[in-house]
C-alpha cells in the first residue's frame, strides 16, 4: 500500500480516531490496575512469607526447648528410680519436735 492510495474506511476518520484512543486508554487503565493489583499481591505475599517464617522458627525453638525439658525430666527420673536417691518433699516436713521437748 503506497501513501498515495487512500484507506477505504465506510466511518470519518474523526469517529475512527476517538474509538482507537478511547480503546487505547481503556487498555492502559486496564493494564496499570494489574499491575497494581499484581505488586500489591507480591507485597502481601512477602509479608505472608515473613511471618510463617518468623512464627516456623519460634515453633522450632518451642520444640527443641521442649525436647531439652523432657530429656532433663527423664533424666531425673531414671536417676531417682535407679537408687540416686533424691529427698523428695523435704521442704515439707515438719520441725522435729525436739526442740519443744528439751525446753519442758
Amino acid at each position: 500500500m503506497s501513501s498515495g492510495e487512500s484507506l477505504q474506511y465506510r466511518s470519518p476518520i474523526s469517529k475512527l480516531l476517538s474509538f482507537f484512543h478511547r480503546s487505547r486508554d481503556k487498555w492502559k487503565a486496564k493494564c496499570k490496575a494489574a499491575k497494581r493489583e499484581n505488586k500489591s499481591l507480591k507485597y502481601c505475599l512477602a509479608k505472608m512469607t515473613e511471618n510463617r517464617d518468623h512464627w516456623k522458627g519460634l515453633a522450632r525453638d518451642a520444640l527443641r526447648n521442649a525436647a531439652v525439658e523432657g530429656a532433663a525430666v527423664a533424666e531425673e527420673t531414671t536417676k531417682t528410680r535407679s537408687g540416686g536417691r533424691t529427698r523428695r518433699g523435704a521442704a515439707r516436713r515438719r520441725p522435729s519436735r525436739l526442740g519443744s521437748a528439751a525446753a519442758r
